[in-house]
């Protein structure tokens, strides 16, 4: 009787061990894996970006003359502005809101932010001729420069800008379904994207 106790206490003590030595490694496999998705995602949170290149030419002429005497005394100015352009429509990751619960084994994806489109100018004067009773001043200097944004972003291609970043949004987004399949993981998404890349990726 004495001996089956023996046997008895060895095994719930072997039972045990076994027990808590899973415990420990399965404790120990998740973190692990935890620490691994924390590090892709930083990677993948950064910026998207989608771009348009546009140049173009400012004529600018201006005459300043007594009425009645244009024809004998007339004090021209004019301008020839280059303008290169680059339309940039963004999506800072950096800003997303991802939430990792390890005990759950679950990513949550909370907000993407908004698309940005930004024009970046730059700007090169030539042929300025300008008279001594007529000069260019920075205000029209400035408004002339205006005016060949404005140009620039009427000819803009918004649509296929906006969905040049959004292919790359969805791409870089479902890596990290991708990311939560290989280590058997769930996502929960919480965004306006989620249904696309659900099918996209699941």
């Amino acid at each position: 009787m004495k001996k089956l106790l023996y046997i008895f206490y060895g095994l719930l003590i072997g039972v045990m061990g076994t027990y808590i030595v899973m415990k420990k490694f399965h404790n120990r496999s998740t973190s692990e894996s935890s620490h691994s998705i924390a590090y892709e995602i930083k990677r993948l949170n950064k910026l998207i970006v989608a771009e348009q290149n546009f140049s173009d030419v400012i004529s600018h002429k201006d005459s300043w003359f007594i009425p009645g005497f244009e024809n004998y005394f007339s004090f021209d100015k004019k301008v020839l502005l280059m303008v290169d352009a680059k339309v940039q429509a963004t999506y800072d990751l950096n800003r997303m809101d991802v939430k990792i619960d390890s005990a759950n084994k679950t990513i949550y994806i909370n907000k993407i932010p908004e698309l940005e489109i930004k024009t970046y100018p730059d700007f090169k004067f030539y042929d300025m001729d300008q008279s001594r009773f007529n000069t260019f001043k920075d205000d029209e200097l400035n408004e002339i420069k205006d005016r060949a944004v404005k140009k620039i972003e009427d000819s803009i291609d918004k649509k296929q800008l906006e969905s040049d970043a959004h292919d790359q949004l969805i791409q870089n987004l479902g890596e990290i379904y991708l990311l939560a399949k290989a280590y058997h993981w769930k996502v929960v998404d919480n965004t306006p994207y989620s249904k696309e890349l659900s099918n996209k990726f699941y």
